[in-house]
């Protein structure tokens, strides 16, 4: 069992990793929290495989409740924020009930955003099951929704009480599914941990101290600037270009995050900030973990970049690297974007 304890100005939590910790959530859940009535917030998918296990795992001490929506980022809306929000209150959840999300990042981002707005804060425990909601966003306090077709544009910070990441739960997701949260995890070991290129160049599969060194280099940025003003943004280190292209070209997050590093690379290589010996590298582990590799011209998505929540007040937040553990931020105005080669 692995454990990363998060000490931030809001809330302080554990990270708990363990094979075998879905069939453990009450005896977890009874560290931190004191109440009775749990309101689980999952998908049609997670559901079925996981559902009753979680049922019986809180076993009798609390009376549990589950809502499930559609799989898919489309349910990252405000419509099924609507739903949902209406089935909780006709189950009459109250402001100290938890709400537990369990399944991936849509899952998780919908209802951590829901637990924060709901009678201005509710509390939420986190289980992940996929990898990409392992490695990303069941970590740092962001929730959201998707609106006027840009990703996560109403959210919140808000932290869960706990989080409980169980590994074994990855032998069960197509190899898609796992390709999508090994961007999350590669672009962790590029801006945060070199020795972690080489784990994953040599394991055979993705494994709990895999898991535990990933989330190390997120947590560590995180305890340092918590609501995203400035050293956390190297966190969306290939994210600018990714989201400019994801909805619009039908990419899992971590596919257009992983054409998103590519791109990021070129263009730091092109302003002479990149070392360019460590393109190929990176393309090439990206590749083995199946996943798109196209060089995409970034210049197409440079002006896209204006949209993203990363631009404050005209100014662009590019996040490159100049080598491997050295990644920077490189502002520009958007005026000037045009002017990039």
């Amino acid at each position: 069992m692995k454990n990363i304890r998060m000490k931030l100005s809001t809330r302080k939590y554990d990270i708990f990793i363990e094979n075998g910790i879905l069939d453990r959530i009450g005896e977890y859940l009874n560290k931190c929290y004191n109440g009775s009535r749990v309101f689980i917030i999952t998908d049609d998918n997670v559901k079925k495989k996981y559902l009753k296990r979680a049922y019986d795992a809180l076993g009798k001490g609390y009376k549990v409740e589950s809502i499930s929506i559609k799989p898919g980022e489309a349910s990252k809306c405000i419509n099924t924020y609507m739903e949902v929000i209406n089935k909780l209150l006709a189950l009459e959840i109250r402001r100290g009930d938890l709400l537990v999300a369990l399944g991936g990042g849509v899952v998780g981002d919908l209802c951590g955003f829901i637990a924060s707005t709901l009678y201005r804060g509710i509390p939420y425990l986190a289980i992940p099951t996929s990898l990409l909601s392992q490695m990303d966003s069941s970590i740092g306090g962001k929730t959201g929704i998707d609106f006027y077709g840009r990703k996560n544009i109403l959210g919140s910070f808000y932290q869960p009480l706990m989080v409980l990441i169980d590994p074994e739960v990855l032998n069960t997701l197509p190899p898609r599914e796992l390709s999508n949260g090994a961007a999350e995890l590669i672009k962790h070991a590029i801006i945060g941990d070199s020795s972690l290129i080489t784990l994953l160049n040599n394991k055979a599969q993705i494994d709990e101290e895999i898991i535990y060194r990933s989330l190390m280099v997120k947590a560590r940025i995180v305890m340092r600037d918590e609501f995203d003003l400035n050293e956390r943004m190297i966190l969306n280190f290939g994210h600018t270009f990714a989201h400019a292209f994801e909805l619009e070209k039908g990419y899992l997050h971590g596919e257009a995050v992983s054409i998103g590093i590519l791109m990021a690379l070129r263009l730091g290589i092109a302003l002479g900030i990149t070392n360019k010996e460590i393109y190929e590298p990176i393309k090439l582990l990206l590749n083995k973990y199946g996943l798109p590799v196209e060089e995409y011209d970034y210049h197409e998505y440079l002006m896209k970049a204006c949209h993203d929540k990363k631009n404050i007040a005209g100014i662009v937040s590019f996040i490159l690297v100049k080598d491997y553990n050295e990644p920077i931020i490189y502002k520009i105005d958007e005026n000037k974007l045009k002017d990039l080669r």
